[in-house]
């Protein structure tokens, strides 16, 4: 779905419960733009655009994906719950941050291939966000 300025502002300031994080036009991702469930609800004031934005609500099981799509956002919400998937499914990658791991899921679909003689392939359809981990870097 696609949203205006004023209707992004009211949808990112109602993310309570959510954890996740905003990067904002022309600003790095710092602590500030980090949050986690329990802790911060995400939130924006009225000068601050999104560039992009991944929240996850662990709760429902729902990960939400904001991007600046010329003169409105993108939002895209995906029900993880309604997705069958598997431990490899979902990935771990480390951020600049200290103690943060990103966790993401591959959505995979099963449909039938005509280049395959009509046999039926998984085809990947999107990643998204699915949480935190709070840990430690290795000491690589």
């Amino acid at each position: 779905m696609k949203k205006n300025r004023d209707e992004i502002l009211k949808y990112v300031n109602s993310l309570a419960g959510y954890e996740g994080y905003i990067q904002l036009m022309s600003e790095k991702i710092d602590e500030k733009h980090i949050f986690f469930a329990g802790e911060r609800s995400p939130s924006l004031s009225e000068g601050e655009l999104i560039y992009e934005a991944h929240f996850f609500s662990s709760s429902q099981n729902k990960s939400i994906f904001i991007r600046q799509i010329n003169d409105g956002w993108f939002v895209d919400e995906t029900d993880l719950g309604s997705v069958k998937l598997s431990e490899d499914d979902v990935k771990v990658f480390y951020t600049k941050s200290s103690d943060i791991k990103i966790k993401m899921a591959q959505i995979w679909i099963e449909e039938n291939d005509e280049l395959c003689e009509g046999l039926p392939v998984l085809k990947f359809k999107k990643s998204a966000f699915a949480g935190f981990i709070r840990d430690k870097k290795d000491e690589k």
